[in-house]
């Protein structure tokens, strides 16, 4: 056998070492394995309730359903009045804004909740009915912060007895949609700030632009109370301070109740309206409580403030009806529905309302801020069918979503007059109708 030349077993061994390189490559090259997305998809599109028209560039804000409070996810409408949104799995609601038309959903109307799953796709379309303020402005600007802390930030217009609001989007620009001539204090509100207060002009179909506000952080103040059950047992429940003009939650600050007992931090300067159990745990802000002693304000200057109040039992919907652990609305294949609820003592009639997602009555509740019923059911009866009066502004449409409420009202002494004694919860008795 010819003895192999140095060169040449040089080029056999390093010919068998990056052979071996190569095999162990296989077994310890790190193997990447796919992320599945982590969200959903949220889709949809904006029309005019009236002609169903696409509505371009209204401005649609998502909100954490379990947290009242805005996410930070905002968009417009396109052209085609499209819209859409990738959201981590979990409950959300959504708001909508623009110009001539009533706001989504109204801000003393709660917002009907929707889940997104891991990579589903929720089709929401929504309809924008028309103001009823045909000349309306607007105003518009920026809300800054050296924290950045500007994002989602509920800005309010108020003179001493209206307010109209919005939200800040993910450049802390906001638009407050059909406000009526005149003069108004403009304010942003959030936890951990105070804000500078601005004043606008507003004059018939005209923007009044660049109404900045300076967020300054430190807000340091805080509320605590002790919460009274009345005639219900005691649980721990969920406290919000809202704005005390327009009703809606102040992003951040709520808390939930330790043995009866709560204490929200971080308030800013001002006066709110202290509000309990948002969510669905069987209570209601007792409004007969509310009637005795008055709305539960309370004033913040830079310290502690105290603030009881009280809540009741909540009437318990039994159909058609979401389950209390979830936000999803009962699917029912009937545009005609019967509404039943339990048994509620001390009640002298009861009083339904089915309202639309937009918020819209649809049929029942009360009209003239909550002084006139506009039906009746007597105590004898917990059930009643849809426009059993005939007096429902609209029927009920295939493929559309809804909230109905129940409330209990009582004469007060004599007969003559009433006064409601509990009601349904917000987050309960939603459903759609499907074929």
């Amino acid at each position: 056998m010819r003895k192999l030349s140095y060169i040449s077993l040089i080029f056999i061994s390093l010919t068998i070492l990056l052979f071996g390189l190569n095999s162990c490559k296989r077994y310890f090259e790190p193997v990447i394995i796919p992320v599945p997305p982590m969200f959903g998809v949220l889709q949809g599109t904006i029309t005019d309730a009236g002609n169903s028209n696409a509505i371009e560039g209204a401005r649609i804000f998502i909100f954490n359903a379990d947290t009242k409070t805005p996410t930070g996810a905002f968009s417009t409408s396109d052209v085609s009045g499209n819209y859409e949104f990738k959201l981590t799995p979990g409950n959300y609601f959504i708001k909508v804004y623009k110009q001539g038309y009533f706001d989504v959903t109204p801000k003393d109307i709660p917002a009907i909740p929707f889940t997104i799953s891991l990579e589903d796709t929720l089709s929401k379309s929504v309809e924008m009915y028309t103001h009823n303020l045909t000349d309306g402005g607007w105003i518009s600007g920026n809300v800054s912060s050296t924290s950045g802390n500007n994002i989602g930030v509920l800005v309010v217009a108020n003179d001493t007895s209206s307010g109209y609001s919005s939200i800040t989007d993910s450049a802390g620009n906001y638009i407050i949609y059909n406000v009526p001539a005149g003069d108004y204090d403009v304010k942003a509100w959030g936890a951990g700030f105070n804000s500078s207060t601005a004043t606008a002009s507003v004059t018939a179909s005209t923007e009044t632009a660049n109404v900045d506000l300076v967020l300054t952080d430190g807000a340091s103040g805080s509320v605590s109370g002790s919460i009274t059950f009345l005639s219900t047992t005691n649980i721990e429940v969920d406290v919000a301070l809202t704005h005390e003009i327009t009703g809606e939650a102040i992003p951040g600050l709520s808390a939930t109740t330790v043995g009866q007992q709560y204490t929200i931090s971080n308030v800013p300067d001002g006066t709110f309206l202290a509000r309990a159990s948002f969510i669905n745990d069987g209570k209601v802000m007792d409004p007969d409580w509310i009637i005795k002693n008055g709305e539960p304000f309370v004033t913040v200057s830079g310290g502690a403030a105290t603030r009881d109040f009280s809540v009741t039992g909540a009437i318990t919907v039994t159909d058609p009806t979401n389950a209390a652990s979830s936000s999803v609305p009962v699917e029912i294949s009937t545009t005609t529905p019967t509404f039943t609820w339990e048994a509620y003592s001390s009640t002298s009639d009861y009083i339904v309302e089915v309202r639309d997602a937009n918020g819209k009555l649809i049929w029942g509740g009360f009209s003239d801020n909550w002084t006139t019923r506009n039906m009746t059911v007597p105590s004898s009866q917990t059930s009643v069918a849809f426009n059993s009066d005939g007096n429902a502004i609209e029927n009920l449409k295939v493929g559309q979503t809804y909230r109905w409420r129940v409330y209990a009202s009582k004469d007060a002494q004599g007969g003559a007059s009433w006064n409601l004694i509990s009601a349904s919860e917000d987050q309960m008795g939603l459903f759609t109708i499907i074929q």
